[in-house]
C-alpha cells in the first residue's frame, strides 16, 4: 500500500474512533465544553440554546429582549444583548464546573445548569405587544422553576418583566436616574417604567440605589416620593460605603434586581445611552450585589442599556457579565 494511501485509511480510522468515543451527558445538558470560546455560535457563557421555553429544564435561564423603542436620548440598546452574549465568551469556560476566584480559594455556581433562551419575539413599533411577548416568555420562564436572567435593551423592559411575577417582592433598582418622570397617557419609556412597576399589587417595596448628580429633577423625585422609594445615592456610597448602603436596605423575602449600567461611573462602563459622571465603581457596586442575598432570595435579575456602538471595547458588556455571575455566586453559592 502506497504510503499517501496508508495515511489516508489511518487518518480516517482515527476518526471514527474518536467519534464513537462517548460523550458526557453533562457536555449534551449543561454546557461543559472543551471547544475553544471563538468556535460556534454565541450563547451566554456558552450555555445550551433553548429556545423552546417549554421545555427548559435549568437553573438559570438567559432571556434577551432587544428593545430600545422606549428610549428618549441614545438609541442602541436593542443590541445589548447580542453584545453581551458576544462579551460573555470571556468567561465562556466550564459551566458545571463552576467560576473560581482566586481571591479566598473558592468556586461559585458548581453544577448549576443555564441555558440561553434566545431573544423573545418583539414587534418593531408596536411596544404593546412586544412588552405581551416579554411577560409571557418570563411567566413560562417561572413556570419551569428556572430563575430568569433578562438582558436588554431599553429599561422599559423592566416593567413587562415584573408583571409575570406573582408573589410579594421587593424591587432593587440600581440606576443613575429615578426614572419616575411623567408620562404620557398610557405610555411605558425608559424613563418612566418605576411609575407603572411601583403599581404593580405584589411589588410591596422600590429600593433605588445609585442616583446621582445632574441626572434627576424635582418631577422624579417628587414621583418617587409618592411611591415610598428608599433612595440610596452614588454620593451617598462614595461617602459612607457599601456597608452603609446595605444597611438601608430592609429585608424582604424574595427581591427582584435590575442593573441599569449607567450605575456605574462612564470609565467603566461607556457603552450606555445616558451618561453621567461620578457613578459607582466595580468594586462598589459588585459589592451591593453580592451583599443582596443576605436580604432576601433572588427570584430575578435583569441588566439594561448597555448600547454596543458607544464601547467598541467590550468592556462595558463584559463588566455586567461579571457582575450577574457574582450576584448569582453569592445568592447561589
Amino acid at each position: 500500500m502506497r504510503g499517501p494511501l496508508r495515511r489516508l485509511i489511518l487518518t480516517a480510522r482515527a476518526a471514527i474512533v474518536v467519534a464513537a468515543l462517548p460523550i458526557p451527558a453533562s457536555t449534551l445538558l449543561y454546557g461543559q465544553t472543551t471547544a475553544p470560546a471563538f468556535v460556534g455560535v454565541r450563547t451566554f457563557l456558552g450555555a445550551p440554546y433553548v429556545p423552546r421555553l417549554e421545555t427548559i429544564e435549568a437553573d438559570f435561564a438567559v432571556l434577551g429582549v432587544p428593545f430600545d423603542e422606549g428610549t428618549w436620548g441614545q438609541p442602541g440598546a436593542r443590541y445589548g444583548p447580542r453584545d453581551l452574549r458576544e462579551n460573555s465568551q470571556e468567561y465562556h469556560f466550564y459551566l458545571t464546573e463552576g467560576f473560581y476566584y482566586i481571591d479566598q480559594d473558592r468556586t461559585v455556581l458548581k453544577g448549576k445548569r443555564w441555558v440561553d433562551a434566545g431573544d423573545v419575539e418583539v414587534f418593531p413599533t408596536v411596544p404593546v405587544q412586544t412588552g405581551e411577548k416579554v411577560t409571557a416568555a418570563v411567566r413560562t420562564i417561572l413556570g419551569r422553576k428556572a430563575l430568569p436572567i433578562v438582558i436588554g435593551g431599553d429599561h422599559s423592559i423592566t416593567f413587562p418583566v415584573l408583571r409575570a411575577y406573582q408573589s410579594p417582592l421587593t424591587l432593587i433598582h440600581f440606576d443613575a436616574h429615578l426614572d419616575t418622570w411623567n408620562a404620557a397617557p398610557g405610555n411605558l419609556d425608559h424613563s418612566s417604567w418605576v411609575n407603572r412597576t411601583a403599581a404593580l399589587p405584589h411589588v410591596r417595596k422600590v429600593v433605588q440605589v445609585g442616583m446621582r448628580g445632574l441626572a434627576n429633577d424635582q418631577e422624579a423625585m417628587g414621583n418617587a416620593r409618592k411611591i415610598g422609594s428608599t433612595i440610596i445615592t452614588s454620593e451617598q456610597i462614595h461617602r459612607k460605603g457599601a456597608a452603609w448602603a446595605l444597611s438601608r436596605i430592609p429585608a424582604s423575602e424574595r427581591i427582584y434586581v435590575t442593573v441599569d449600567v449607567d450605575v456605574l461611573d462612564p470609565s467603566v462602563a461607556p457603552g450606555t445611552g445616558t451618561i453621567e459622571p461620578d457613578g459607582l465603581s466595580f468594586a462598589e457596586l459588585d459589592d451591593l450585589l453580592k451583599g443582596l442575598p443576605a436580604k432576601g432570595r433572588l427570584v430575578g435579575l435583569d441588566v439594561v442599556e448597555i448600547t454596543p456602538y458607544r464601547d467598541p471595547s467590550g468592556r462595558t458588556a463584559q463588566t455586567a457579565v461579571r457582575l450577574i455571575i457574582d450576584l448569582l455566586g453569592a445568592a447561589f453559592p
